[in-house]
């Protein structure tokens, strides 16, 4: 039996209802009066969590030919998304900087260190997920840690009580108890629980600060184009170097634990 059997009506029937609850007031409910740079950093983000929800579900269908060639769309759809991210930071800065919207006006600087971090924690999961191909507990643990990672900005935006950075501590308990339900392969999710820590700490600590808020600002002015392609060169050196080119033997999945 595939491990984490589960995750793929958990990411239907739970997650995507409460991304789109999330980001309703901010992005879905406003989609013709967002500008493009948030459409590209929405829609690879969206597009993300559907794999997600197709390799775990093709997985445990034994439709093992449609999760290869799903899988194939990591190649282009990590640089993308690295892209749009670098293309909404900037947009982040802007906000920040001229103080148009509230919400970044006051925390831009913050979430847009916790965005680099996040991001740099995608392509590092996903690059291992690769690698980590054969072993497809510890695969499966990588892939849907990633989705993870996307829990504290949509709890944060839920309609919950504003406590002591509720949505992190959410998610590390999340974390927590997926690792401690299979402990053998899978400690990617206790890579969340540092992950999520450690946003705690940036939060109060280096992202609060002075030099990182002027430091920050000056994404606005930077050109764009070399911003973009170097996340998306960057993110897709380190996926396209792990990625089997060649032909490999086929693998049985193991059985859960």
């Amino acid at each position: 039996m595939m491990p984490y059997r589960y995750a793929h009506y958990v990411i239907l029937l739970a997650l995507v209802p409460a991304i789109g609850l999330a980001f309703w007031p901010a992005y879905f409910s406003n989609l013709r009066g967002a500008s493009w740079v948030f459409h590209a950093h929405g829609l690879t983000a969206s597009c993300w969590i559907i794999l997600a929800l197709a390799q775990s579900w093709t997985a445990h269908a034994k439709r093992f030919v449609w999760h290869r060639l799903a899988a194939r769309s990591v190649l282009v759809l990590v640089p993308l998304f690295a892209a749009g991210g670098a293309l909404a930071l900037q947009g982040m800065a802007t906000k920040f900087l001229t103080k148009s919207d509230p919400f970044y006006g006051a925390f831009g600087a913050r979430l847009g260190m916790d965005d680099i971090v996040s991001t740099i924690m995608l392509v590092a999961m996903v690059r291992a997920a690769i690698v980590n191909r054969r072993r497809v507990g510890l695969h499966a643990a990588y892939m849907l840690a990633t989705v993870a990672l996307v829990l504290p900005p949509v709890f944060s935006r839920l309609p919950l009580p504003r406590w002591w950075h509720l949505a992190d501590l959410l998610t590390i308990a999340i974390a927590l108890a997926v690792y401690l339900a299979r402990r053998r392969d899978g400690w990617p999710f206790l890579l969340v629980t540092v992950y999520s820590v450690w946003r705690i700490v940036q939060f109060e600590t280096i992202a609060a600060s002075d030099w990182w808020a002027a430091a920050f600002a000056q994404i606005k002015d930077l050109p764009p184009l070399p911003i973009v392609l170097g996340a998306f060169v960057a993110s897709g050196v380190a996926i396209w170097s792990a990625w089997p080119w060649k032909r490999t033997t086929r693998v049985r999945p193991l059985s859960a634990a």
